[in-house]
This record gives structure tokens, C-alpha cells and sequence, in this order.
């Protein structure tokens, strides 16, 4: 008795193959159907970020700047839903870096980039991480002559009164509620 092969384990094929062929044809220096390859593969598995990250670079290195963001930032989003959360500041870096050099015709997806990155620094603990990349993405913007601007993040708590507790560390406890924060904000931001 053969049994029919779950969805799941279909797609994974599916990938699998299509990974294949787009590192057959990145070694014959066909690297635009290699990108499309792995932008189909990418699709079918967005919780994949070592997918998710080979497609942007590839992209990146192609020149396709827009496509780079879309994938860095999906791999920014499968790294907190998987729960390494710090993961995700690498490729929302470099989403943010190629988003700067499309400025000032995407200024509000630059304002989206910037808040994202910062969020996620500083639900990590890395709140003078978080006020620079905000301060350095409106210099970016000021800059561009874009009138837009990224909103400067507010406190994570409000300060105690009357100094009966010690101020707030910025180290987050809670990183499991934290992913999902920070999930929800990516997802809703990168879907197709």
C-alpha cells in the first residue's frame, strides 16, 4: 500500500529541487534564472532564512535592490519566528543599508526598514543601538531631501514612581513574548 506524499514533505522537494537548479545555474554564470529559481523557492518556504538570505544576496549582487530588501527583511522574520531573535539584526542591517541607497523615491518603505530595525534592537536590550539607527535613518532621510522621518522609539516602560525601583535595565526578560511582537510587525510588513 503506497501512501501519497504529505504537503509538507511535496514543498520541501520542491525546494530542494529548485535550490539544486539555481546553484547549477549559478555555477554556469546564468545568475538571473539562478535568482528566479530561488526567488520561487523562497516563496514556497518563507520560514526558511538561510532561503530567504541566499535569495537577497543574490539579488543584491545582481543589482535588484528591491528584491534584496523584500528577502532580507523575510529572513529577518523567519530568524524571530524560529526564536533567534538576535539573528535578525544582520540581515535587517543590511536591508536597511541597501534601502538607504534607493532613497529619496522609497522614503516611507526606508521609514518602515528603520522602525523595524530599531524595534527589534531594542526588544533586544540594545536601546542606544535602536536611538542611533533611528537618529542615522533620519539624517539618511534629511539627507536624501525626503520630508519623512522615522518616529523615535518610546520607552519600553514608564519610569517608576517616586525612584522606588531601580531604573529600567532595557534587558528583556520576556524574549518569547518579545518574538512575537516583533514577528507580527515583520510578517504584516514583508508579505508578497
Amino acid at each position: 500500500m503506497q501512501t501519497s506524499p504529505k504537503p509538507a514533505d511535496t514543498v520541501q522537494l520542491q525546494v530542494e529541487t529548485l535550490t539544486a537548479v539555481a546553484k547549477k545555474l549559478t555555477s554556469e554564470g546564468k545568475e538571473l534564472q539562478a535568482l528566479e529559481a530561488y526567488k520561487t523557492a523562497a516563496g514556497l518556504m518563507q520560514g526558511a532564512p538561510w532561503l530567504q538570505n541566499r535569495t537577497a544576496e543574490l539579488a543584491r549582487k545582481l543589482k535588484q535592490p528591491e528584491v534584496a530588501v523584500l528577502h532580507y527583511r523575510r529572513a529577518a522574520a523567519a530568524f524571530i519566528r524560529a526564536g533567534f531573535p538576535k539573528r535578525a539584526i544582520a540581515p535587517l542591517r543590511t536591508a536597511w543599508q541597501v534601502s538607504i541607497l534607493l532613497l529619496p523615491g522609497s522614503a516611507p518603505d526606508f521609514v518602515i526598514i528603520g522602525t523595524e530595525f530599531a524595534s527589534v534592537q531594542r526588544e533586544l536590550g540594545l536601546t542606544t543601538d535602536a536611538k542611533i539607527t533611528v537618529a542615522n535613518s533620519n539624517q539618511a532621510l534629511e539627507t536624501s531631501g525626503s520630508v519623512e522621518r522615522v518616529t523615535p522609539l518610546a520607552p519600553s516602560k514608564p519610569p517608576a514612581a517616586g525612584g522606588s525601583q531601580p531604573p529600567d535595565s532595557g534587558v528583556i526578560t520576556s524574549v518569547r513574548s518579545s518574538s512575537s511582537n516583533l514577528l507580527s510587525r515583520l510578517e504584516g510588513a514583508v508579505k508578497p
